[in-house]
């Protein structure tokens, strides 16, 4: 990964388009692009900042669930749209320990 600042901007825009839509097939697109984004930020993480992990994990789970993909647990997309918000701030802020 070239760049995994850009990727977490990329997830932040995607969830958020994906939250204004109900139309299956961009959901699904959004889903797709956030997985394969997140798996690169996780395989990145995982050998500079091994306790990302945690977030990374937290991302992926809230995104699944945002978008349809994964149990909600009786939480609303808004809240997992929060949720998964809240894991990429603290994934930037890993990323920004990272360059000091």
């Amino acid at each position: 990964m070239n760049d995994p600042k850009q990727a977490l901007n990329k997830i932040e825009d995607l969830l958020s388009a994906a939250r204004g839509t109900d139309d299956l097939f961009q959901r699904a697109a959004a889903f797709s692009a956030i997985s394969i984004l997140v798996k690169g930020l996780g395989d990145y993480l995982e050998e500079r900042a091994p306790y990302a992990g945690e977030n990374i994990e937290r991302l992926r789970a809230h995104a699944s669930s945002m978008l349809g993909y994964d149990v909600t647990l009786g939480h609303s997309t808004e809240q997992h749209h929060v949720w998964a918000l809240s894991a990429i701030s603290a994934l930037n802020e890993a990323l920004d320990r990272l360059d000091r």
